[in-house]
């Protein structure tokens, strides 16, 4: 028999795991602490994604309204609309980067505390 040809080991099934009721959840997501992570999520997205959003049409107006400008010279060879265009992808990187970072260190810390609190609340019931 080959490696490939093996009977897959049977394992033992995992532990059930209780499901929370809906008022567990309701409770959980009512809590201070989600309701910070959820507000600090909802800041940075928007903020990072006006911007990156608002900087892609800000350059798609001006590459149908204003192709002089974008036609315009700017380091040698290259235009204004294609430094714009370059322009696009830094700051879809820059935002990408960003949110990494507020991920890393705004949002997992906001969650462990969000879990220790219904942990705590779980325990108290």
């Amino acid at each position: 028999m080959t490696i490939e040809s093996a009977p897959a080991a049977r394992r033992a099934p995992p532990a059930a795991v209780p499901i929370p009721s809906a008022s567990e959840w309701t409770a959980r997501v009512d809590l201070p602490a989600f309701r910070r992570l959820i507000d600090a999520k909802r800041r940075v997205i928007s903020l990072l994604l006006g911007g990156s959003l608002g900087f892609f049409f800000l350059v798609l107006l001006l590459a149908g309204y204003a192709r002089a400008l974008m036609a315009a010279p700017f380091a040698g060879p290259l235009n204004v609309g294609y430094a714009l265009l370059l322009a696009i992808y830094a700051v879809s990187w820059g935002a990408a980067l960003l949110y990494t970072y507020a991920a890393h260190h705004v949002f997992d810390p906001l969650a462990r505390e969000a879990v220790r609190e219904a942990e705590a609340g779980r325990t108290a019931q």
